[in-house]
């Protein structure tokens, strides 16, 4: 099935791979192809909720046409989880939040169980037809995707096994959610994302929609003149310019780039689980409308 054919698309990756700018590419395209879309930030910042100009809050702004962002604030999650179990006494609801908290944060899992819980609900709630979570770095994120299952081996009956239910099978449903995992055309960021997904599929419900190999760089060289170059760089006179060496010197770089990048891709292509996406995204320079050119380089890349 397509990406945007699912209702929760959830944008995990390591610090520095441009997580949160996939992340408001991919609302924003959900939006412009008129879905009502709602971007949320989960990892503790505004992230790619705050990218389109007014500060997000707990309740959802509309930023564009389509498109609302909201940031998750655990102790508003907190406090509406209560209100939700309390029904008809939610005027205490602030003083028991303010009680329950002391449990939330000591038990295992209920944290992440609420912030989960949160953008789990929205999904579910039928107010959007997308909601894209720009989620917190991998590590944590397998915590948060682990949190319903954990606290259902916990708590196998009651209110919270009726919440952790219904959030296990959203999470699980693969025609409903999805992970998209975001890298970079490197050994040690790929490796990163391969060990990811074994844990995800091992370990939470949630499965693997899409990796993004952000900042990839144009092939600089045809493979037609590989070995040409190859001979050429081997037989490197020994008396040249400053400027004709520095030309070589750039040309091996890009050759090395190069297979470092077809390398990445076989890796992905090879290890990742069957019918996986793997959208390959452009570095952009400065002074570019970067949301844009990622939005419409990921519209590209799926054919949208």
């Amino acid at each position: 099935m397509g990406l945007f054919d699912r209702r929760l698309l959830i944008v995990g990756g390591k610090g520095g791979t441009g997580k949160s700018s996939v992340a408001a590419a991919i609302a924003a395209l959900s939006a412009f192809r008129n879905a009502r879309t709602l971007l949320v930030a989960a990892d503790g910042s505004p992230g790619a909720a705050g990218m389109f100009g007014p500060t997000p809050t707990s309740d959802a702004l509309e930023v564009r046409p389509n498109l609302h962002v909201l940031q998750i604030d655990s102790q508003a999650a907190l406090s509406e989880f209560v209100k939700l179990q309390l029904g008809p006494l939610g005027s205490v609801a602030g003083p028991v939040a303010g009680a329950f908290s002391f449990v939330a944060d000591a038990a295992p899992g209920v944290s992440e169980l609420l912030l989960v819980g949160k953008y789990a609900h929205e999904a579910r709630s039928g107010d959007w037809d997308m909601v894209v979570v720009d989620a917190a770095a991998s590590g944590h994120l397998l915590g948060e995707l682990a949190a319903p299952g954990n606290v259902a081996e916990i708590a196998p009956i009651g209110r919270i096994a009726n919440e952790t239910g219904w959030m296990i099978e959203l999470l699980g449903d693969p025609a409903i959610t999805g992970v998209v995992n975001v890298t970079l055309a490197e050994e040690v960021p790929v490796a990163e994302t391969l060990e990811f997904v074994d844990r995800l599929h091992g370990s939470t419900p949630a499965r693997l929609a899409a990796v993004v190999v952000n900042r990839t760089r144009p092939q600089l060289y045809a493979r037609a003149r590989r070995s040409e170059l190859d001979a050429l760089l081997a037989d490197r006179p020994k008396r040249l310019t400053k400027g004709a060496n520095g030309l070589l010197d750039a040309v091996q770089i890009g050759l090395d780039r190069a297979d470092v990048a077809s390398e990445v891709d076989r890796r992905l292509r090879t290890d990742l689980p069957p019918g996986t996406e793997v959208l390959h995204l452009p570095e952009f320079g400065a002074g570019v409308d970067l949301q844009g050119e990622i939005r419409e380089a990921i519209a590209d890349e799926l054919s949208l």
